[in-house]
């Protein structure tokens, strides 16, 4: 026979759920003590106890009283049941949560970049989240230069049109860019030289100066295949490369070498 010894006092101390909180449960018939001592105490046994740490599972799942005291009366739901339940529940809420936890992630790293849309927004402009995905690795690599810092905030006021204006000028750019490669203009030439230089003020206006020395170090990476230059071959075979020729030739147009 189950022995009953744990007195309300006994309960709250051990669970930490309020003598008053305890009265009400048995007031409503959730969890009634199994037995009463001569003096009229309630004490609650073993079975009690793990009645209440079901309750206490399905409160802190979000769950009322009142579905509670029906999910605990279910004659057809043994305490194996009510096990698989709560996991399955504790399963999607921990679920919930690390969406909400990558989400805030996701916004403290777009403003540590400069970048303040909504997440709706960005889906909205194309290539917005990408920034975002690769923070980590531009941070990493220009986050003590002087055009992460300005980049950072200058972009940190655009809006939805801002960036949609800027992805289409920088779409159309590329895009001129590889159709001179395709049709066989040189990358020497005064028409490439001129797209080139349309890419450094696109720069400059957007997010950060651009002075010819700083577009000659973003060339090589472009040519070197670092993410851009991988994005630029992605659109056509070589294309990194003979941007990167055009912008030499570029610079060298209006700054010569001595």
């Amino acid at each position: 026979m189950e022995q009953l010894e744990y007195t309300v006092g006994a309960i709250a101390e051990l669970t930490g759920v309020s003598i008053r909180t305890l009265h009400h449960y048995d007031e409503i018939g959730l969890l009634e003590p199994s037995a009463r001592s001569a003096a009229g105490y309630r004490l609650y046994s073993d079975t009690d106890l793990q009645r209440l740490q079901r309750i206490l599972f399905y409160r802190e799942l979000d769950l009322g009283l009142p579905e509670i005291t029906t999910v605990l009366a279910d004659p057809t739901i043994d305490d194996e049941d009510h096990l698989r339940r709560q996991r399955d529940l504790l399963t999607a809420k921990t679920t919930r949560y690390q969406s909400m936890i990558s989400l805030i992630d996701k916004e403290l790293t777009a403003r540590r970049i400069g970048i303040t849309l909504t997440p709706t927004e960005r889906l909205l402009v194309l290539g917005v989240d990408k920034l975002i995905d690769r923070a980590d690795e531009i941070t990493q690599k220009w986050g003590n230069t002087p055009e992460f810092t300005q980049r950072r905030d200058r972009t940190l006021h655009y809006t939805e049109q801002d960036w949609l204006t800027l992805r289409t000028e920088q779409a159309t750019i590329h895009q001129h860019l590889a159709d001179a490669m395709q049709s066989g203009v040189p990358a020497a030439s005064p028409q490439a030289m001129d797209l080139a230089e349309q890419h450094r003020q696109h720069l400059n206006h957007w997010f950060h100066d651009c002075p010819y020395e700083t577009h000659r170090t973003l060339a090589t990476a472009y040519r070197t295949n670092q993410r851009s230059g991988l994005n630029y071959d992605d659109m056509a075979p070589g294309l990194s490369q003979y941007i990167h020729d055009a912008i030499l030739a570029n610079a060298a147009r209006h700054q010569p070498t001595q």
